[in-house]
């Protein structure tokens, strides 16, 4: 399986919940050029305050969620951070594209009901 690490993850954002492709609040994204792809990422998934939630586990289980590509996600990480607010970090994990990994951000939340 091939690594890509050469793109900078800046410009990934890994999305399991309302940002979502057909979700409710897909219209954050929604206004960026950019490619939406399938991608597995390892951890735990559950809820939390009625909200999905995601915890990052290399040994945890897999799960298909969506990769967001745009070099345009600079310039709207803290709108998206103001968003997620204190429930949710942005942090960097590896996520499987096809047949290569690559690093990209991802909402992670901080508690897991």
């Amino acid at each position: 399986m091939a690594v890509d690490f050469f793109e900078p993850p800046e410009h990934r954002l890994i999305v399991y919940g309302s940002l979502a492709p057909g979700e409710v609040n897909n219209f954050l994204l929604a206004g960026l050029e950019g490619d939406w792809e399938r991608c597995v990422i390892r951890g735990h998934m559950g809820r939390h305050k009625g909200f999905k939630v995601f915890k990052y586990d290399p040994q945890g289980d897999a799960y298909q969620v969506w990769l967001f590509s745009s070099s345009l996600l600079p310039q709207k990480f803290r709108e998206l951070d103001d968003f997620e607010g204190e429930e949710y970090q942005r942090v960097i994990i590896p996520a499987q594209v096809a047949e290569r990994v690559i690093l990209a951000y991802v909402y992670q939340g901080k508690s897991v009901d």
